[in-house]
């Protein structure tokens, strides 16, 4: 059996601890993997929520990120290059969901509300800034639908509307570009990312896009408010990076994004943790990193490789 690809998005603050501590509190995220340092700092932390998994980091820069520097939204003006949609499983009261991240302190730009796509929404703030949008399924709007209520032309990979379950990740990350449809088409040639939907008005202007990548889903953005920027907005930095797992072939997939133009600002090499990577910048100067397993090892194996400490959750002291 093939080992399936997964995506995980990585999203930096100023204080990743407080992070860990709200995001539990108020999205119900949980902490899967936690490495500190010898004076216990944080060095890698994912979450998960029903099964799937956001990356959590402090902000940082490097010489292997060349023009990038990894910033967290409440260092920019409140402005973000990406932002993270959470598909709620049906078991999860979104309306109760909505009241808990406002009682931890989110501030919610958009209440609960039935959409015309068939989600049910609501929008948030974290304390650092990041948005958040959550929605669950309610219905399975067709493309005619959509049209005629709103003038939009609904794309879906050529081919009619997939059911609900099989069109959406459970965490989708959005990537803002300041041209769109070049990156959709550039996401295609050098990541190897497929074309999913893309929405646009009368006039030709994107509205919503999505691409897949084995299974799971980036969409592909305009900045369309004050709270979203592109790098080349917040002098090259980001506020997340996407990390894309291969299954296979991380050599050939290198190969393939050098010869699209992507600017690889971290050489490919296999890593004291078993997984060979590298890191690259698209078009606008975001921030992907890819990453295959050649070598597992255990969380003590890479504790007693790299000196770090693997918990499940931060200590309490």
């Amino acid at each position: 059996m093939t080992a399936q690809a997964q995506l995980t998005a990585v999203a930096f603050y100023r204080d990743p601890q407080a992070a860990l501590d709200w995001l539990s509190a108020a999205f119900g995220f949980e902490t899967a993997v936690l490495l500190t340092d010898a004076e216990g700092r944080l060095a890698h932390a994912e979450m998960e929520l029903c099964g799937v998994k956001l990356g959590i980091a402090g902000e940082w820069e490097g010489g292997v990120l060349g023009p990038a520097r990894m910033r967290s939204p409440g260092g920019l003006g409140e402005q973000g290059t990406q932002f993270c949609r959470i598909e709620l499983p049906l078991q999860i009261d979104i309306d109760q969901h909505c009241d808990r991240a406002r009682l931890a302190g989110a501030q919610i730009t958009q209440a609960p509300q039935d959409e015309f796509y068939g989600d049910r929404t609501y929008r948030c703030l974290d304390l650092e800034g990041h948005v958040w949008n959550f929605s669950q399924p309610r219905r399975t709007v067709s493309p005619a639908e959509i049209t005629a209520a709103t003038g939009l032309i609904y794309a879906v990979g050529g081919e009619s509307r997939p059911s609900a379950e099989a069109a959406r990740s459970p965490v989708t990350p959005y990537v803002s570009y300041r041209d769109p449809k070049a990156a959709y088409a550039w996401l295609e040639t050098a990541f190897g990312l497929e074309p999913k939907i893309y929405v646009t008005d009368d006039g030709g202007g994107l509205v919503h896009a999505e691409m897949s990548f084995r299974g799971q889903t980036i969409g592909v953005s305009r900045a369309w408010s004050d709270r979203h920027a592109t790098p080349a907005d917040v002098q090259g930095r980001n506020t997340q990076t996407v990390h894309l797992q291969l299954a296979s072939d991380i050599d050939a997939h290198h190969a393939r994004a050098v010869a699209a133009g992507a600017e690889i600002i971290r050489p490919l090499e296999t890593q004291a943790y078993g997984d060979r990577t590298y890191l690259a910048l698209d078009l606008e100067g975001h921030v992907w990193s890819f990453g295959q397993t050649v070598a597992p090892m255990s969380p003590a194996q890479w504790d007693a490789e790299l000196g770090t400490s693997t918990t499940q959750r931060p200590s309490t002291r």
